[in-house]
């Protein structure tokens, strides 16, 4: 094993102190300047420290708004307190202006508090009072909304993207709904991850595209295939089944020759 070059060491030594000399010397003969620049990184950090707190702030009002609407629109509706169901009341025209109320506050709430987590979730709810009042059109546009105030790539954004390919898939698009949950399925912190995939393969050949319907089903190991729902491990196996049957059969190898 070579020995260290201690010569090459001490030229090492030599240059570092040479260059701590060079800053000691700018340091004493610049106050000016290295007051300024420890004055802006001591602002930089401060202003940091300031953002995150004014974020955090935002975000808790957000909630605390969004949270009221909902709590506001479970006792409009005759929930009992602390209920999380919501009740359907005896009086539909009564049930519906309630559901039209509370869609246009959840909307206001959400563009008032735009760029939060809560702004998100009052998107969703706006998006299931619309479709509960037969209003598809309006729902989808909420819920596209969910998925472009959610951040990119969170479980947040994931969610949304599940909620706009139902309505996608019961207005009939289902290519549409299985490009939302291939999304959807591709964020891997996303607990209903293993779900959308299936869904997504599922949706594929509802749009007559078993190519990418078997690809997406195929990238799910034997375990994740467990974990879907009945109905919709059936109708992928069963695409897989019909395919392997039309796949045309392997060509016989020929005999080694001298045989």
């Amino acid at each position: 094993m070579a020995k260290p070059d201690s010569r090459q060491a001490t030229e090492t030594l030599h240059e570092l102190d040479s260059a701590l000399e060079r800053a000691a010397h700018w340091v004493a003969t610049h106050p000016v300047a290295v007051l300024v620049i420890l004055g802006a990184m001591l602002a930089g950090a401060a202003a940091f420290g300031g953002y995150r707190a004014w974020d955090a702030s935002r975000e808790a009002d957000a909630s605390a708004a969004v949270a009221a609407i909902q709590a506001d629109y479970l006792r409009a509706m005759g929930a009992a307190p602390g209920a999380l169901e919501v009740p359907e009341p005896a009086n539909a025209e009564a049930a519906a202006a309630t559901r039209r109320e509370f869609a246009a506050r959840f909307r206001e709430a959400a563009e008032q508090h735009g760029g939060t987590a809560a702004a998100v979730t009052a998107w969703l709810q706006a998006g299931t009072l619309l479709e509960e009042l037969g209003q598809p059109e309006d729902a989808l546009a909420a819920l596209r909304s969910a998925v472009e105030a959610a951040p990119g790539g969170s479980t947040l954004e994931a969610l949304a993207r599940t909620r706009l390919a139902a309505r996608l898939e019961a207005g009939g698009d289902a290519a549409g709904a299985a490009a939302e949950s291939l999304a959807a399925g591709r964020t891997e912190d996303f607990p209903g991850r293993v779900l959308a995939l299936g869904n997504a393969a599922r949706a594929f050949a509802d749009a007559g595209q078993d190519e990418r319907a078997l690809e997406v089903f195929g990238s799910l190991d034997e375990e994740e295939i467990r974990q879907l729902p009945p109905h919709v491990s059936a109708r992928l196996a069963e695409l897989r089944a019909r395919s392997q049957a039309a796949a045309p059969p392997a060509p016989a190898s020929e005999p080694e020759a001298g045989r």
